[in-house]
């Protein structure tokens, strides 16, 4: 089964949006595991609004947490060095992260992942 990483976008319109949260679900059960990393926390508790903090403090609870390695930190850093401004250190973080785990990007935004060997799902449209 596939780990889904799911990148900040995603975690954000789950909390604002209760249409995302019957795909996710559906992945779950399939047997599917949904994701987070450092990089989602600290983006998280910089733009939740604070009448989803809570909720957003049990999701992030719920979800396992992959740890942004060394490894993946060099990727990045490479990563963004290639692609400049056309990748933010943030994206470029979640990237590598998702590579070294062996995870998808589960985003709103498959451009923004730029990096090499990375798989991406979007988000389906509502």
């Amino acid at each position: 089964m596939t780990t889904y990483l799911l990148d900040t976008g995603v975690l954000l319109e789950h909390l604002r949006d209760p249409s995302v949260s019957p795909f996710l679900l559906r992945l779950v059960e399939g047997g599917h595991t949904l994701a987070t990393t450092c990089v989602n926390v600290a983006e998280l508790e910089a733009g939740v609004r604070p009448r989803d903090r809570r909720s957003a403090e049990v999701l992030l609870r719920q979800l396992p947490y992959l740890e942004t390695t060394r490894a993946a930190a060099v990727l990045a850093g490479r990563a963004q060095a290639r692609a400049g401004d056309r990748l933010v250190i943030s994206d470029a973080l979640i990237a590598a992260t998702a590579r070294v785990h062996g995870a998808t990007i589960l985003t709103n935004d498959p451009s923004l992942y730029p990096a090499h060997g990375v798989r991406c799902r979007q988000l389906p449209a509502r």
